[in-house]
This record gives C-alpha cells, structure tokens and sequence, in this order.
C-alpha cells in the first residue's frame, strides 16, 4: 500500500505527471497491474539489474521479491518536483524485514529505504527512470 505523508511537496507536476507519478508507487506499493497502465512497453530502468527485461514484465518480479521480504511493505512519498516532462521523487520503502534480502537474514525489525528517483514522461506513460536507493546504508543498519 502506498502511503504519503501529510507533508507532501509536489512543486511544478502537472496533474498527469503526479497521476502517473503516484500510480506507478501504488504499483510498487504492490498493486503491480497498475504498472501496465503507466509504464511504456519498452520503459528502461536505469540502472538495471543484469538481464532485467524492459518494460513493466521486467520489474514486476523484483516488485514481487521486495514484496516477499517485506509483507508490510509501504512506499511513502515526501516530495514530487517536475519540469518538462522530467519528474523527481523523494521517499522512502518501509517495512519489517521478515525474509533474506541483500544478503542479510531476516531481523523481523521495522526498517526503511531511502529512494530519489527521476522519471522521463512522454506520451502519458514513463519511458525512463533512474533511481538510487540507499541500499547500502539499509546494509549497515539492519546488521548493526
């Protein structure tokens, strides 16, 4: 389930740009039809994971996995910023760790996940992202 927070910033989306920008987290959020409704056939996921196809098929498994580790997984959204068919979001991915990810074994302690992602939208749909998520400072915390 996606979740924003009561503080949050949308500066410069047009109405189109947050609807797709807000449907593809409730996609992530575990609502993974939604991405064929938002994501080009062909989108691109930068970086991605080696063999990842592209398109919403090759994200839904990843989707699925995060899912599996984290069963009370929320995306939380705190700002959207936008201009010329280019989107940035900050937020978070939250959850209890409940099953193996990155290599550590489950703590059943709540964690969260930093993400700053940029969005490239042309014709309605996202036919580009980059993100970067703090998968690093996850690591060390949860193995602390």
């Amino acid at each position: 389930m996606t979740g924003v927070h009561d503080d949050l910033q949308v500066f410069g989306a047009t109405d189109d740009e947050r609807r797709i920008v807000e449907t593809l987290y409730r996609a992530i959020g575990g609502e993974l039809d939604l991405l064929d409704e938002v994501l080009a056939p062909d989108w691109e996921d930068i970086p991605s994971v080696p063999g990842q196809p592209s398109g919403p098929e090759g994200l839904k498994p990843h989707i699925e996995d995060f899912h599996a580790c984290f069963a009370d997984a929320r995306v939380v959204l705190h700002d959207v910023v936008a201009a010329s068919g280019r989107v940035a979001v900050r937020g978070e991915l939250t959850g209890t760790h409940r099953g193996e990810f990155l290599g550590v074994s489950p703590t059943g302690r709540p964690s969260s996940i930093r993400i700053h992602e940029f969005h490239q939208i042309e014709n309605g749909r996202i036919v580009r992202s980059w993100h970067l998520e703090d998968l690093h400072g996850w690591v060390r915390l949860m193995r602390a």
